[in-house]
C-alpha cells in the first residue's frame, strides 16, 4: 500500500490511465491495483481528479442563522473558562425563544457541522508580524515572578539567598518565609530583539521597581552594550502604566506610550517570548545540581550569571535578518545618529501629584501628615512629591507660581508669628480712614434724550386668573351643568350640553350666570309648551 502512494508509481498509473481508450480505463486500474497489492478503490482515491467537489444545498431553512445564535451562546463564558456544550446551548436557545421551536428536532451533530462550515471553531486567527524600523524605536517592557526560584533569607549586606522549588505543574506559588519574591523586570527592543533584564527581591510588581529598572537599562554602563531612550514604550496595564508618575516621566523624556491591550498575549509576544526561553535556558539548568533541593545562590551572583546568559541570548541570530545577530542589529543605531542618552539623575525627577486645598493657616494634609506652605494660604494647589527624591513643592492653580513646603509645626503657647497683610486687608484699613464722603447714588432719575420718543409697548392679551376666594364661581363644569338643569327643570341633550358648557366657560363658571341662564331656558321651554 505504501508503494502505491509513491509519487513516481502514482505518476505511471495516472499516465497509463489517461492514455487508455475509453472502455479499458477500469481494467488499467484493476491491473495496477493487483500488482501493488491494494484494492482498486484505494488506488482510485490516491489518483488526482479534476472534478470539483460540490457541497450539497442547505436542506434546513434558516439553519445558518440558528447555528450562529447557538455559537454565540456557547461563547458566553469568559474565553479562558471554555465553552458551553452545543447540546446545552441548543436547549438554552429553545427555552429562551432565541431560535424557532422547529429546530428542536435538528440533531446536535448538524449544528456542529454547520458551525464548522461557518468557521466558528477555536482555530487561532492569522497573526501579522511587524517590526520597528530602527533600534530604540519601540521597547516592550514587562515584569514576571521567577518560575523556579524563591527567596530564602536576607543577608546583612543587603543581598538575598535564593533556592530552587519544583512546585506543582501549572502553579508558580513558592514558599515566602520573608514575604519577598524574586521578580524579573525585562525589556526587549522591537527592531533587534535584544533582551535586557535583571532579578530583584520584592513583595510584588510595583511602578517604582519598574522605573528603577528602566533607568538602569537605559543608562550607559559596563553591564551591557545596550542603552538609550526609546521613541515609544509598550507595556501591559500594570502598576507602572496605571501610576501618575510614570506617564509624566515618560512624557518629559520625550517617550510616547504605545496603546496596549491588557492580558493580550499576542500584543505582548515580543516580551513574553523571552520569558519562556529564559525559564528553559537559564533557570532549568540549575536543577542539574546534585542536591538541588539544598542548592543556594545569592541574588547578586544570580544576576551576574544572568547577564552572561543574556550576552549569549543577544548573540543569537536575528529573527528576520538571519545573517546578523540581535546585537549587531541593535548596533545599527549608529547609522541613525546613535542612541539618546538618559539624563543624569533622571529618576529624581519622577513625582507623584495630588490636588489639595491650602487652608487659612497655609496647611494641607497628605496621607494624614500635615505640611505647611510658605507664602501661600487659602488656595487650591497641585502638590508634587518626589518618588525617588525627598522633595516636595506646590504650584498655585490660579497663577502657576511655585512654593516651598515644610513639615507643619504649630507655634508653642505664647509664641506669635506676624504675617504680611494682604492687599485686601490693607484696603480695609485704608477704608476706615476715609472721611467726608456722602452716598449720592440713586437720588434722581436718569436724563433721557430730548429727541427720542418712546412708544408704549403693545398688549397682546390679558391672561385670565382664577380667584380661589371668589364665592360666585362654581367648583366645576359638571356642577354648573347640574345646577342649570335643576333651575331650568329640563335635561339637556349632548349637543345642547356642549353649547351651554361653552357659554358657562366664557363667563368664568359664574353661579349667577348659570342661574340666570337656567331661568331663561326654563321660560323658553314653557313658552314652547303652551304656544
Amino acid at each position: 500500500m505504501s508503494k502505491a502512494l509513491e509519487p513516481y508509481i502514482l505518476a505511471l498509473v495516472v499516465d497509463e490511465w489517461k492514455t487508455a481508450p475509453f472502455g479499458t480505463k477500469r481494467q488499467v486500474v484493476n491491473d495496477w491495483a493487483e500488482r501493488l497489492g491494494i484494492s482498486p478503490e484505494t488506488l482510485y482515491r490516491s489518483m488526482p481528479t479534476d472534478r470539483i467537489r460540490r457541497k450539497g444545498d442547505v436542506k434546513i431553512e434558516g439553519i445558518v442563522a440558528a447555528a450562529a445564535t447557538i455559537a454565540a451562546i456557547k461563547r458566553r463564558p469568559p474565553e479562558h473558562k471554555g465553552e458551553i456544550t452545543t447540546a446545552a446551548a441548543v436547549k438554552i436557545a429553545l427555552e429562551n425563544g432565541a431560535i424557532a421551536e422547529s429546530y428542536a428536532d435538528v440533531s446536535i451533530s448538524t449544528f456542529d457541522r454547520t458551525m464548522r462550515e461557518m468557521g466558528l471553531n477555536r482555530r487561532q486567527r492569522r497573526i501579522q508580524r511587524y517590526q520597528a524600523e530602527r533600534p530604540n524605536q519601540l521597547h516592550h517592557v514587562d515584569a514576571s515572578s521567577s518560575k523556579n526560584f524563591w527567596v530564602s533569607k536576607a543577608l546583612k549586606n543587603g543581598d538575598f539567598v535564593l533556592k530552587l522549588h519544583a512546585g506543582i505543574a501549572g502553579y508558580k506559588n513558592k514558599p515566602v518565609p520573608i514575604r519577598l519574591r524574586p521578580w524579573i523586570y525585562g525589556l526587549t527592543d522591537d527592531y533587534s530583539g535584544v533582551h535586557c533584564a535583571r532579578y530583584i527581591a520584592a513583595l510584588g510588581e510595583s511602578a517604582g521597581d519598574n522605573m528603577d529598572f528602566l533607568s538602569w537599562a537605559w543608562s550607559k554602563n559596563d553591564d551591557s552594550f545596550f542603552f538609550g531612550l526609546p521613541e515609544n514604550i509598550k507595556g501591559d496595564q500594570g502598576p507602572m502604566m496605571k501610576s501618575d508618575g510614570a506617564p509624566d516621566w515618560f512624557g518629559r523624556l520625550g517617550i510616547e506610550i504605545d496603546g496596549s491591550i491588557a492580558l493580550n498575549k499576542e500584543s505582548h509576544g515580543k516580551i513574553e517570548r523571552p520569558w519562556r526561553t529564559m525559564w528553559q535556558s537559564f533557570e532549568l539548568p540549575f536543577f542539574v545540581e546534585s542536591d538541588w533541593k539544598h542548592f543556594e545562590i545569592t541574588l547578586s551572583e544570580l544576576n551576574r550569571r544572568f547577564m552572561i546568559y543574556q550576552e549569549e541570548y543577544n548573540s543569537r541570530k536575528h529573527r528576520f535578518e538571519r545573517t546578523i545577530t540581535r546585537r549587531q542589529a541593535w548596533q545599527k543605531i549608529s547609522l541613525y545618529g546613535g542612541a539618546t542618552a538618559l539624563p543624569e539623575n533622571a529618576l529624581r525627577t519622577v513625582v507623584k501629584r495630588w490636588k489639595r486645598t491650602v487652608d487659612a493657616a497655609g496647611v494641607f494634609p497628605i496621607d494624614n501628615v500635615l505640611y505647611e506652605v510658605k507664602g501661600l494660604h487659602s488656595a487650591t494647589v497641585w502638590v508634587y512629591q518626589g518618588i525617588f527624591a525627598d522633595m516636595m513643592m506646590v504650584v498655585d492653580e490660579r497663577d502657576g507660581r511655585k512654593y516651598e513646603v515644610e513639615n507643619f509645626a504649630p507655634n508653642k503657647y505664647g509664641e506669635y508669628t506676624a504675617h504680611t497683610e494682604t492687599p485686601h486687608q490693607q484696603a480695609v484699613k485704608a477704608a476706615r480712614e476715609l472721611d467726608g464722603l456722602t452716598n449720592t447714588l440713586y437720588t434722581e432719575h436718569p436724563v433721557r434724550a430730548a429727541n427720542v420718543t418712546q412708544f408704549p409697548t403693545r398688549i397682546k392679551e390679558t391672561r385670565p386668573l382664577e380667584n380661589p376666594l371668589d364665592l360666585d364661581r362654581m367648583p366645576s363644569m359638571e356642577a354648573a351643568l347640574r345646577e342649570l338643569q335643576t333651575v331650568s327643570g329640563s335635561i339637556l341633550s349632548l349637543e345642547e350640553r356642549e353649547v351651554v358648557a361653552e357659554l358657562i366657560a366664557q363667563n368664568g363658571l359664574s353661579r349667577k350666570y348659570v342661574v340666570e341662564l337656567g331661568l331663561d331656558i326654563g321660560a323658553e321651554l314653557l313658552e314652547r309648551r303652551y304656544a
